[in-house]
């Protein structure tokens, strides 16, 4: 398990030291997010929610929901 800084240190996630980690796909894709304060995201196949997560700092205000199937990374969301 690692624990890692995003957004210059606003977010902190933790993610398996091995298998698919997030990285700079996870930043684009928050940053493309359009939603405005009020409006609801749901993420299928959220992984630990370094998506989500980066969402919810750049967008205060949105509702946010993540699915996983599966139970470890869903933990760590």
């Amino acid at each position: 398990m690692t624990e890692n800084a995003l957004l210059n240190g606003r977010v902190r996630l933790r993610q398996p030291a091995r298998g698919y980690r997030a990285g700079m796909d996870a930043a684009l894709l928050a940053a493309a997010c359009p939603a405005p304060p009020g409006e609801r995201v749901m993420e299928a196949g959220c992984g630990a929610g370094a998506v989500l997560m980066q969402i919810a700092a750049r967008r205060p205000g949105v509702a946010l929901a993540g699915l996983e199937r599966d139970p470890a990374m869903a933990g760590l969301a």
